[in-house]
Order: structure tokens, then C-alpha cells, then sequence
């Protein structure tokens, strides 16, 4: 049963948005289409990034926790993460939408937007970094510099928030929380040595790059397809 741990994390964390999908407030059915659209655009860049690396042994998945079928040289269950999970975060975005549409989250998003790059300073400063900390810089950088110049994605800071309760039980399973070896392992040469749990700390800024990347992406899809 442990070949379909990955695989069964990113069907358990589907299931959950898709099931509540149809409640008549958020109505996050209606935005499938996007949603899922969004998705594939931006796993494009995440798959070659992780192509890349794994090619090059920066990360790699353990063998007793996967089904063995690949794509692309990947896992298939890591495929599907890069496509299930960030459909989850819009959900919480589209719920951050509705159901915080009167908060004034100005205050809120001035904070986190000093946190991201303060954040991103201490890992290349607190030990020695190697390309997968550059790269998580570098790349939460480039989106964290889209939302300061576009106040659409009012709310995508407070979804991000929000995700990070999900984000530190799925990526520690991944990581080895809940199990005696780690779904994913990391080279300790292309990253810092800190974790957070067991959870690298560059985690926290590729999960930023793939979640508010693909709100981004999402919401330019929906402006454009009405149903």
C-alpha cells in the first residue's frame, strides 16, 4: 500500500475542493474550467524546472512510496501534484474572495509583501546556499514584483496564508513527518540546512511561486472565459 502514499495524497487533497465545489456561495464549480486551465499553464514551467533538477540528483522520490508509472522522467504522482494542488489553492482563493470581500486586507498585504523578500534574504544569508535556493529567490521575486504592480490579486496573500496550514501537512508527508523515510528527498548541497520540521525552508517560497503564479493565471482565464 505505501507504492500509492504521493498518489494518494494528491487525490486526498483534490477530493476535498472538489467535493465542496458545489456550495451556492463560492460556486467554485462554475470556474472549473479556469481553474484547471491555470493549472496546466503552470505546471509547464514547474515540470521542466523539476525535470531539470531531478536530472541533475538536486531532488529525487523514494521508490516505496510511488506507483511507478513516469511521465517525462517524473513520478506520475509528482505530474498530478503540479495540477491537483495549485486547484486546491484557487479554491481557498476563491473563498478568500467571497467570503473576506469586505475585509480591508491593505495592512495585511503591505506586511507580507516586506516578509517575502525579507524571508528570501535570510536563506541566502543564515548558511550556505546552493541552486535550489537561488532558484526559489529568483522565481518568488519575479511573482512577488507582478503583484505589487497589479492590485487585482488583492486577496492572493491571504489565500497564500492560508494555504500554508495545508502546505505543512502535505509537503511533510512528502518530506518524511509521517513516515520513516522521505516521499522526497533533497540534496543538502543545493539548499540550506534548516528546515522547517522536515520541510526545507525554500519549500515556503517554491509554494508561493506555484500558488499566487497560478492565481495570476487564473484570473487572467477567467476574465476571458465566461460560462
Amino acid at each position: 500500500m505505501t507504492h500509492w502514499f504521493y498518489l494518494a495524497l494528491d487525490i486526498g487533497t483534490f477530493l476535498c475542493p472538489l467535493c465542496l465545489s458545489f456550495d451556492s456561495n463560492v460556486a467554485y464549480r462554475k470556474s472549473w474550467i479556469s481553474a484547471f486551465l491555470a493549472s496546466l499553464i503552470i505546471a509547464v514551467p514547474f515540470l521542466i524546472w523539476d525535470v531539470i533538477f531531478t536530472e541533475n540528483g538536486f531532488w529525487g522520490f523514494n521508490p516505496e512510496f510511488i506507483s511507478g508509472i513516469y511521465i517525462f522522467n517524473l513520478p506520475l504522482e509528482e505530474v498530478l501534484f503540479f495540477i491537483l494542488i495549485p486547484f486546491a489553492c484557487t479554491f481557498i482563493y476563491e473563498v478568500c474572495k467571497h467570503f473576506f470581500r469586505n475585509w480591508n486586507v491593505s495592512a495585511l498585504n503591505r506586511i507580507f509583501f516586506l516578509f517575502i523578500p525579507l524571508y528570501a534574504l535570510t536563506l541566502v544569508l543564515i548558511d550556505d546556499y546552493g541552486y535550489y535556493t537561488l532558484s526559489v529567490v529568483i522565481s518568488s521575486s519575479l511573482v512577488l514584483f507582478w503583484l505589487l504592480s497589479n492590485p487585482t490579486y488583492r486577496f492572493a496573500p491571504l489565500a497564500f496564508i492560508i494555504s500554508i496550514i495545508p502546505f505543512l501537512i502535505v509537503n511533510g508527508a512528502l518530506t518524511g513527518s509521517f513516515t520513516d523515510e522521505p516521499v522526497v528527498w533533497y540534496s543538502e548541497a543545493q539548499k540550506i540546512s534548516y528546515r522547517i520540521f522536515t520541510i526545507p525552508m525554500e519549500d515556503i517560497l517554491y509554494s508561493f511561486t506555484m500558488v499566487v503564479g497560478n492565481i495570476i493565471v487564473f484570473e487572467k482565464l477567467k476574465a476571458k472565459i465566461k460560462i
